[in-house]
């Protein structure tokens, strides 16, 4: 996928960049927290897992368009949000939202 041109492109590869972290760190820290059995989850964990979750749903949806055909058989009945949110969910975009903020060339 090309992340947009210009400025707009890259604020939504930076809010990528930091929403992709904040999911798997407020999930990581809420289990450690039940494994370590520390009580209350804090607020904060979900906080940073609910912020991550919600960037990542809303630029699939606005980035719908840009994501690449199905591949297989699995994503054949995908519509083009399911398959950018599996894209984002899964990281397979970070190094093109870091070219794009930093405004490199794909090689």
């Amino acid at each position: 996928m090309t992340w947009p041109e210009g400025v707009l492109g890259r604020a939504l590869a930076a809010g990528y960049l930091i929403a992709f972290p904040a999911v798997y760190a407020g999930v990581v820290w809420s289990l450690i927290l039940e494994i370590t059995g520390a009580g209350e989850i804090p607020a904060a964990a979900v906080v940073m897992w609910g912020f991550g979750a919600v960037v990542i749903v809303a630029l699939s949806f606005v980035l719908r368009h840009r994501a690449p055909g199905p591949g297989n058989r699995l994503s054949k009945g995908m519509s083009g949000d399911q398959r950018m949110y599996h894209r984002l969910a899964l990281g397979l975009e970070l190094p093109g939202a870091w070219r794009a903020v930093r405004r490199t060339p794909p090689q």
